[in-house]
Formats: C-alpha cells, sequence, structure tokens
C-alpha cells in the first residue's frame, strides 16, 4: 500500500510540474505577442504636416515641415517637393530637428504642388507618403520663374476658404496612444489572469485530494 502511495504522490507532483509548465509557457507567448505587437505600434508616423494635405493658400510658402510622433535620423531625411509639371521647388537639403523634419522652397506662384518623402526613425524604420497643396496668389502676383506654376488672372479666383498662411494638416499616428496601443496589453492582462486563476484552482484540487 505504501508503494501506491508514494506511486501515487509521485503522479501528483508529476502533474503539478506540467501545469506549471503549460502555465509559464502560455504566459511566456503573451508576452512575447505583445513585445511584438508593441514594437510593430512604435515606428515612426506623421502627425502634420504644414501646407496641410489638400489645403490651399493665399501666400506662397517658405518651406514645408513634418512633425512626426519620434525623433527622425539626420542621416536618411528626402523632401521633394514639385509644381504642375513636375519641376522640383526645393531649396536646399531638409532640416531635421528632433521629430521635425522642414524643407526650405524656392519662390514659388500659384499651382499645385505635390509634397514626397521618405525618412528613417532612428530604430530603423523607414516611412514615407505624399501630400499635395495649392497655392492661388492675389491678382497681379507674379510667380517666380522656373516654378513651372501659372499665375492667378483675377482676384475672384480667391476662393472663401482660401487661407492667408500655410494651414497644418493633422494626421492620426499609428504609433500615438490610444485604443490600438492598449487592446495587446488588455488581451496580455486577460490572458495573464486566466491562467493565474486556471492554475490555482487546479494546485487547490490536487490538495483536497491529497
Amino acid at each position: 500500500m505504501a508503494g501506491v502511495f508514494m506511486e501515487s504522490k509521485g503522479k501528483t507532483r508529476l502533474i503539478r510540474i506540467s501545469v506549471w509548465v503549460a502555465v509559464l509557457s502560455l504566459l511566456f507567448t503573451v508576452l512575447s505577442s505583445l513585445a511584438t505587437a508593441l514594437g510593430a505600434s512604435a515606428h515612426a508616423a506623421l502627425k502634420s504636416v504644414t501646407p496641410g494635405d489638400g489645403t490651399t493658400v493665399a501666400e506662397a510658402p517658405a518651406e514645408v515641415v513634418l512633425t512626426f510622433n519620434e525623433a527622425i535620423s539626420t542621416s536618411f531625411a528626402a523632401v521633394t517637393v514639385t509644381d504642375g509639371q513636375g519641376a522640383p521647388v526645393t531649396r536646399g537639403r531638409p532640416a531635421v530637428a528632433g521629430p521635425t523634419v522642414t524643407q526650405a522652397l524656392e519662390p514659388v506662384g500659384s499651382g499645385t504642388y505635390t509634397v514626397s518623402f521618405r525618412v528613417v526613425s532612428e530604430d530603423g524604420h523607414a516611412v514615407s507618403s505624399r501630400s499635395t497643396f495649392r497655392v492661388r496668389l492675389a491678382a497681379g502676383t507674379t510667380p517666380a520663374s522656373g516654378t513651372g506654376a501659372t499665375p492667378t488672372s483675377s482676384a475672384s479666383e480667391t476662393s472663401p476658404a482660401d487661407t492667408s498662411s500655410p494651414s497644418t494638416t493633422q494626421v492620426s499616428a499609428p504609433g500615438a496612444a490610444g485604443p490600438a496601443t492598449a487592446l495587446p496589453w488588455g488581451l496580455a492582462a486577460v490572458a495573464a489572469i486566466a491562467a493565474v486563476a486556471a492554475a490555482v484552482a487546479l494546485g487547490r484540487g490536487w490538495s483536497r485530494r491529497e
């Protein structure tokens, strides 16, 4: 009888160890998935651009400003601004200061301009996109030579919706805190609580059997 009792007790301990190994494996899997999800959501993302995407301004901007949700590498930032004919109107290289990238422009006239950029965050993640804005100068204003833009012919072309200075378009940043970021934390917490509760319940059940 003693041998049978010892054998039964040994099996119980083995089962306990197996359950705890399974619980720890589950927690490790959840934490690994959480780390991967948070790492993916932490990449750089564009927060705002000035002049704003799709906006019309009544004054020619002297620069384009891109603001990101984290610091940008100073070595790999590239910004190109072209007019309606595809001619570049940028002047020099972009200036990077933390999360802000500023690209100076040549004097521009009325017309539609496209901003294309490619930057690399400090963690090595590349981000690229584009936006457009329109310049609509007052009547009699002559665009700078070489811009390829067409001057406005009358003041009536200026829409009441035009702004006198470059506006800013706010862009939703995937890396910012919000439901998308909070969800992995919530799932991890639920999984961890469930795993611990299951282990405790199993432990109490075996204690009663003994």
